[in-house]
């Protein structure tokens, strides 16, 4: 995955686009990154979306903004220790969204919205 200024660039799995780190997106164990709203369209497209699917989706928008905006807080800081403790927030926050994230990904999987 070449970088682009310095991201990490990976293809949508559900429209082919590119996603670049920054970007708000989602991991769909065993086909590969896609952005956070084509995984809202399809869900949608499909008739898969409840209150649970808009809850977690919701969720995942919020870590995932949060994780972004980390990455650009520890750019920012002039320190190594404030950069440090920037770091390890992320890093707990992207925990707690690759658990959110796998909860909706198991949801539409169960709906069916993922096939195909």
């Amino acid at each position: 995955m070449p970088g682009v200024g310095g991201f990490k660039r990976w293809k949508c799995v559900l429209c082919g686009e590119d996603v670049l780190e920054g970007q708000r997106f989602i991991y769909i164990p065993g086909r590969g990154y896609a952005h956070i709203e084509c995984v809202a369209g399809l869900a949608s497209e499909r008739g898969a979306v409840d209150s649970d699917v808009a809850a977690l989706h919701a969720a995942s928008e919020v870590l995932s903004y949060a994780i972004v905006r980390l990455k650009e807080a520890a750019r920012m800081a002039s320190s190594e220790g404030a950069r440090g403790k920037i770091d390890e927030a992320r890093r707990r926050v992207e925990g707690v969204a690759a658990l959110v994230e796998k909860a909706l990904v198991d949801l539409l999987a169960e709906k069916g919205a993922l096939e195909g």
